[in-house]
């Protein structure tokens, strides 16, 4: 006897987790690129490497900030256009700032954008296309946090070049 399986629709709690999750990889993949870019710039001294480490490191803060967001919307189960809108957008930001760091970045961003353009779908969340000036304030904040927070481990790791 055949069994089926009902095909389940997702809900966008579990399509918010695979995000949350998707984000955490790429994060994990960028933490690879900076023990490489820290090596290589220990080794040559190079001030365009010391560049290129402070650019991943913020687009690592960037993600690192967006999962932490996306875990705590799919733990409270709200899920609102503004809030999708705000990671779209900060998504879309750091792919045009820093989308060509490595081969391979800018694909990794545009995948998450289409995942959270699928959790929209999903859900039935109109994403806000036009200049919201709410959600460009979040933006900032959240670019703003990760700057600090790569300004930090960038000390930590590396002293500043003279």
């Amino acid at each position: 006897m055949l069994f089926r399986r009902r095909r389940q629709k997702t809900s966008p709690r579990i399509k918010l987790l695979e995000l949350a999750v998707a984000t955490r990889y790429a994060v994990s993949r960028l933490g690879l690129l900076v023990a490489r870019l820290k090596s290589s710039y220990e080794r040559t001294g190079d001030p365009s490497l010391y560049q290129m480490l402070h650019n991943v490191l913020r687009l690592q803060a960037v993600l690192e900030v967006l999962s932490i967001r996306l875990e705590t919307l799919a733990n409270i189960g709200a899920l609102s256009s503004e809030d999708l809108s705000i990671i779209k957008r900060t998504l879309a930001e750091v792919k045009h700032a820093y989308g060509m760091i490595a081969p391979g970045v800018a694909s990794m961003l545009a995948d998450l954008e289409n995942m959270v353009s699928s959790i929209a779908s999903i859900s039935g969340v109109e994403l806000s296309i036009a200049d919201d000036p709410v959600v460009g304030e979040h933006v900032r904040k959240i670019l703003d946090e990760a700057e600090a927070v790569a300004e930090q481990r960038l000390a930590e790791i590396i002293e500043k070049p003279a």
